[in-house]
């Protein structure tokens, strides 16, 4: 059995901007898939970037099904 991961290893920061958003980490690529969310990799922040229309469900699909901790932050970009 491995032991449970903490919060701090499974927390996931959201950049909300007026079109595009940038997530931390790029272990959403199956969510995304699941979603059918457009994505690209974002050569400036080397992060994923997907449109603000998916961050909803992909929220609630981080939250909800992986249980993981999430913060969104509004950005000007």
């Amino acid at each position: 059995m491995s032991p449970r991961r903490g919060p701090r290893t499974r927390t996931v920061a959201v950049e909300v901007g007026r079109r595009s958003a940038w997530i931390t980490v790029t272990s959403v690529a199956s969510i995304l898939d699941e979603l059918r969310a457009p994505r690209m990799w974002c050569p400036f922040h080397r992060c994923p970037t997907i449109p603000v229309d998916y961050v909803g469900d992909l929220l609630a699909v981080l939250e909800y099904r992986d249980h993981r901790w999430v913060t969104v932050t509004a950005v000007d970009r």
